[in-house]
């Protein structure tokens, strides 16, 4: 199965050097020993567009340091993107920004949120009902590192992962979009070195430190693996 990876975000040069970009970690993270899927990455903001929404069986966007309501020329493109391919049901996975303009571009809202930024470890709950979310826990923990957030689903959408701070933290449709607000690409020695490389530049440190505490504090406590489980389960199904 060809998976197409929109690269829509950047870590910084030194960060993308020692861990990989976004599109790196995600092939590794769903990657198994089977090899069933094939991966190519598109990078967006270099302006390396598919041909066509049928070029792969599947597609991937990425999380992303913009907004979805900002005004880039790509956003556009990319929402199109995404409305063709809903359009024909192939399956569509986002992750933070990708969860968030893969709302957007269906019908839901996105907005900077009130509560400010989260970061670092956070624990959701889960709703199982759909059979590819059926290996996950009731509850999940996974890194994080957004201020934006959905505030209104689509309208088809049923929501799975919840907590008081995100109460729209995943939402699936059907068999073919699946989407969540976390990064479960991103390993415990990545978080804490991009919320270091932000703090007091992009993020306050009153943010940025209690996040690092608890990094420190509880490494064991992340998901990435089982969620990853859920991701080929649904590309599969």
């Amino acid at each position: 199965m060809k998976i197409g990876i929109l690269l829509v975000g950047w870590a910084s040069d030194e960060l993308v050097e020692r861990y990989g970009s976004y599109a790196d970690m995600l092939m590794k993270l769903i990657d198994s020993e089977e090899q069933v899927f094939e991966f190519k990455t598109y990078n967006i903001l270099r302006s390396e567009f598919p041909e066509n929404h049928l070029d792969c069986d599947g597609w991937i966007v990425t999380g992303s340091p913009h907004g979805v309501y900002e005004e880039h020329s790509w956003i556009p493109t990319v929402s199109q993107l995404i409305k063709n391919i809903y359009h024909d049901k192939l399956p569509i996975f986002g992750v933070c920004f990708g969860h968030q303009l893969i709302a957007q571009t269906l019908g839901g809202h996105v907005e900077k949120s009130t509560k400010g930024w989260g970061l670092g470890l956070h624990t959701y709950k889960i709703d199982k009902s759909a059979n590819y979310l059926g290996n996950l826990s009731e509850e999940l923990t996974l890194n994080i590192c957004h201020q934006d957030q959905v505030l209104q689903l689509p309208e088809k959408a049923t929501l799975y992962a919840s907590s008081e701070f995100c109460e729209n933290a995943g939402f699936y449709i059907e068999d073919k979009v699946l989407t969540m607000q976390a990064h479960p690409e991103f390993k415990i020695d990545f978080t804490e070195a991009l919320l270091n490389a932000r703090r007091e530049v992009i993020i306050p440190k009153e943010f940025t430190d209690p996040a690092l505490k608890k990094l420190k504090e509880v490494p064991e406590s992340v998901q990435s693996s089982q969620f990853a489980q859920t991701i080929r389960q649904f590309f599969l199904s």
